[in-house]
């Protein structure tokens, strides 16, 4: 329920970071963590400092929860980089 509440309201307004931070959190517990990520990486790539980094923040947490070999660790490293240093 709360999944369908946050995509319905990411959904509604791209911009809603605070939606979009619960839906990768609840994609996340489901294991759709390469959704999960993307969920962040979107919310960096919008406002990367919005509620003091929290979606870096987030996101790093997923990294090290995974471990630095997952495939989706990997990919979403790569493109965390490039929205941060380019």
């Amino acid at each position: 329920l709360e999944m369908d509440a946050a995509r319905a309201a990411v959904n509604a307004d791209a911009h809603d970071l605070d939606a979009r931070q619960s839906l990768a959190l609840a994609l996340f517990a489901v294991g759709e963590h390469g959704e999960a990520m993307s969920h962040l990486l979107e919310s960096i790539r919008i406002d990367k400092d919005w509620n003091e980094q929290a979606a870096r923040l987030q996101l790093l947490e997923f990294f090290a929860s995974l471990g630095a070999a997952n495939p989706d660790v990997i990919a979403s490293r790569r493109k965390l980089s490039t929205l941060l240093f380019s």
